[in-house]
């Protein structure tokens, strides 16, 4: 194995989640060999609500939440049933085609629903839900309506005839061990640490290159694809339908499904839908058979354990096992390496201009008139009082915020018409507020901005063929984090660092972008004397290496030890413009900073 490829297999916890997903297909493979009728019946209903709620995973860790993926459940179910059934469609194909239905109907349910924000999205996909049911019922001619369709054939594969429950429930339980372990892997790939930025803060995801409105239809898409396997599964082995497991209390369990077993991980779907049915045999066996209850009060004993588990463990069942659950690790790289930009820019380029720009917010003018520009290897301070149209000056010169006067020319063009499009042109930044994923390790926040320059996709992170490609980013992410001194918390959660640590690692994954034009915007907020010297240093080294910066900084001994040229603004106008000097000794200047 080469020493690339072992690079790569340190990251334990993906490692890990293979021996789980195999741990979990050699235990159902003996259950559904050994165990009576009724636990192999139980064994394949809890593998079918596995893999549809690993889909919600995959979702809800992407920030996204929908009570409707009972829905795409039905549309594969109905669409494989009614094929193999009325027309005749090999099942095999029939199959195929109920999880292509499941699939297109995500897409365009997605692309209506994913522009809503907040809890407009659940709403909306609540809705989908019930027309979805409300559907097969009107739809009798087709569907079987409120009575059902029955005389579903067999999955077969030729002559080949899946006829056996324990065949049947070894091959959903298969199913059920590729996708969450190929899941599970994916969450420590480039498009993994991509899905976990959505949730955080889909903005500054845009800014390395994430088309967040794409990535978020193809997680969609995903999670419809397994609810659909989940429901033409079910369609060739009950061999009936009908409206009533496809209803919006189905989505509800998904969800409760979820949540009882760990949102944060594909496998906590899987342990909750297996909690949640071991739950229900003991409440039947106890509260409705020994003590004579009701069936309310076996729900009611239900939602008391569902309470008490998740006040116990807010996170799921999942997070109690993160305490012996491997820790994210990549080792270091024997050599490190240069993380020069892209491309050199020619001297006397103008890498940033901003001419006469001016932003209305309503009747509030908060800019008027700012111009500047930023050259090749020069490192430009913007400075001014609270309130003086800094960090929209930034916006706008990084293309978020749309000028209401003037131009912004970046690499003597227009800002691109998409934010991913961004770091393409050589451009990076940090924010005004820390903005890491504090559920993810330092290393792979950094790792996070080199994600424009790599190729792999969704297949190639579920299934490991993004190796080397792996391997060169957390590669450029150590180096990253020893230019600014931070190496030694690689593996720590994001979560636990201090505000001036934070703003480092914002610092080192704009740096493995490799960009020409470096936009930091208060860097040093947060940050020690000891450290601020280290900033100014590092400043130093990336104008010689080629790398341009625009600074926006409170800290005026900082800027002025480091800068060649400062902009000064005041009350959205532009004040002066000079080198540290000059702009250190004008009365207008000191006037704004400390009043006259």
């Amino acid at each position: 194995m080469s020493s690339r490829n072992f690079f790569i297999l340190r990251r334990t916890p993906a490692v890990a989640s293979m021996v789980t997903a195999f741990a979990a297909f050699v235990f159902a493979g003996i259950i559904a060999a050994t165990g009576p009728q009724y636990d192999v019946t139980l064994l394949v209903t809890v593998g079918l609500t596995s893999l549809a709620a690993m889909g919600l995973t995959l979702l809800l860790i992407a920030g996204q939440v929908s009570l409707g993926q009972a829905a795409f459940m039905a549309t594969g179910a109905y669409v494989s049933g009614i094929l193999a059934r009325d027309l005749g469609v090999p099942p095999v194909l029939a199959l195929m085609a109920g999880v292509a239905a499941s699939a297109g109907a995500g897409a365009v349910v997605g692309a209506i629903t994913l522009r809503l924000k907040g809890h407009f999205l659940p709403l909306a996909t609540l809705a989908i839900g019930i027309a979805t049911s409300a559907a097969i019922v009107a739809g009798g001619s087709v569907t079987g309506g409120a009575s059902g369709l029955g005389q579903i054939p067999p999955l077969a594969i030729g002559s080949l005839a899946l006829t056996d429950d324990r065949a049947f429930a070894v091959l959903v339980w298969l199913l059920v061990a590729v996708f969450g372990g190929g899941l599970s892997r994916l969450l420590h790939s480039r498009t993994g640490r991509a899905i976990a930025a959505l949730k955080t803060d889909p903005e500054m995801a845009e800014i390395f290159g994430v088309n967040a409105a794409r990535l978020r239809l193809v997680v969609f898409v995903v999670a419809a694809i397994l609810a659909g396997m989940s429901g033409t599964l079910y369609a060739f082995y009950f061999k009936f339908l009908s409206p009533a497991p496809f209803g919006l209390t189905a989505s509800v369990n998904l969800l409760i499904a979820c949540i009882f077993g760990g949102m944060a991980h594909p496998f906590g779907a899987v342990l909750g839908a297996t909690a949640i049915a071991a739950l229900e045999m003991v409440l039947q066996n106890t509260v409705a058979r020994m003590l004579g209850l009701s069936g309310n009060v076996e729900l009611i004993v239900f939602g008391l354990v569902l309470i008490c588990v998740l006040l116990r463990w807010p996170g799921g069942i999942w997070s109690a096992l993160l305490r012996v659950w491997p820790r994210f690790s990549v080792s270091r790289p024997a050599r490190n390496i240069e993380l020069a930009p892209s491309k050199r820019s020619t001297a006397g380029e103008d890498l940033l201009s901003v001419s006469g720009i001016a932003k209305n917010f309503g009747g509030l003018k908060a800019l008027q008139g700012i111009s500047f520009s930023v050259g090749t290897d020069q490192i430009v301070g913007l400075i001014g009082p609270n309130g003086a149209g800094k960090s929209t000056t930034f916006n706008i010169a990084t293309g978020l915020v749309a000028p209401s006067e003037g131009t912004v020319l970046l690499m003597g063009a227009a800002p691109p018409a998409r934010v991913s499009d961004l770091v393409h042109r050589g451009v990076s930044r940090t924010f005004q507020h820390v903005r890491i994923v504090p559920e993810r390790t330092v290393l792979e926040n950094v790792a996070f901005g080199a994600y424009a320059q790599g190729r792999s996709g969704m297949i190639s992170g579920m299934f490991g063929f993004d190796r080397n490609e792996e391997a060169a980013t957390y590669a450029k992410a150590w180096r990253a984090l020893e230019i600014v001194e931070l190496d030694g918390l690689a593996h720590e959660p994001a979560s636990r660092l201090a505000m001036g640590q934070a703003r480092l690692v914002e610092v080192a994954r704009a740096l493995i972008s490799r960009p020409r034009l470096l936009l930091l915007d208060e860097p040093a907020a947060g940050l020690r004397t000891g450290e601020k010297l280290k900033l100014v240093s590092l400043l130093h080294r990336l104008k010689r290496a080629g790398t341009s910066v625009l600074l926006v900084e409170h800290d005026m001994d900082l800027v002025m030890n480091c800068v060649d040229r400062v902009v000064v603004l005041d009350r959205g106008q532009g004040l002066m413009t000079g080198v540290p000097d000059e702009v250190r000794r004008d009365e207008r200047v000191i006037a704004a900073y400390l009043g006259t």
